[in-house]
C-alpha cells in the first residue's frame, strides 16, 4: 500500500519533470519540434500583444490557447506515464520495452487524437511525431528506474526453506 501513495506518484513526478527536460531537448535536436514549442508561443505571444495593441481585449484568446497548450501538455507528459504506471503496476509488467515503448505510443498518439489528425502527416508532422514518442519512452524509462522494475509487488513464490 505504501508503494502505491508514495513510490509511485515520486516515480511519475520525477518522469513527469524529466519529460520536461527531454522535450525541450527534442527542440533543440529538432528543428520541426523547436518550431512547434518555441515558434508555436512566439506566434501567441505575438497575437496576444497585436490584440492588446489595437484595443481588443486579449484575455478570452488567451485563456483558450493556454487551456490547449495545458491540454497538449497533459497529452504529452502527464497522461502517458500515469496510464502506464497504473496499467503496469495493476498488470504487473516489469519489462523496460513495455513501459517505455507504450509511454512512447501514448505520447506520441494522444495528441495526434486530441488535435484529430486525420490525414496523413506530413515530413515534419512526421518528425514531431517522433521525437513526441521519443520524449514518452524517455519519461517511461525514467519511471521505470525509480519505480517500475518491480511493478506489480514481488510475485515470486516464498522459499519454503526460509520458512
Amino acid at each position: 500500500m505504501l508503494r502505491w501513495l508514495l513510490l509511485i506518484p515520486f516515480a511519475c513526478l520525477v518522469a513527469m519533470g524529466a519529460g520536461l527536460f527531454f522535450l525541450t531537448a527534442a527542440s533543440v535536436a529538432s528543428p520541426a519540434v523547436a518550431l512547434l514549442i518555441g515558434g508555436g508561443i512566439e506566434r501567441l505571444l505575438d497575437i496576444l500583444f497585436g490584440l492588446a495593441e489595437s484595443g481588443v481585449d486579449p484575455t478570452p484568446a488567451a485563456q483558450a490557447a493556454f487551456a490547449l497548450i495545458a491540454r497538449l501538455g497533459l497529452a504529452i507528459i502527464v497522461a502517458p506515464v500515469v496510464l502506464v504506471a497504473v496499467g503496469s503496476e495493476l498488470f504487473g509488467l516489469r519489462s523496460l520495452l513495455v513501459q517505455s515503448g507504450l509511454t512512447g505510443l501514448l505520447a506520441a498518439l494522444l495528441p495526434l487524437a486530441m488535435l484529430r489528425l486525420s490525414r496523413t502527416p506530413s515530413p515534419a508532422e512526421l518528425q514531431i511525431i517522433s521525437g513526441l514518442f521519443l520524449v514518452g519512452a524517455a519519461t517511461g524509462f525514467i519511471y521505470w528506474l525509480i519505480a517500475g522494475r518491480e511493478a506489480g509487488g514481488d510475485r515470486r513464490p516464498a522459499d519454503p526453506v526460509s520458512r
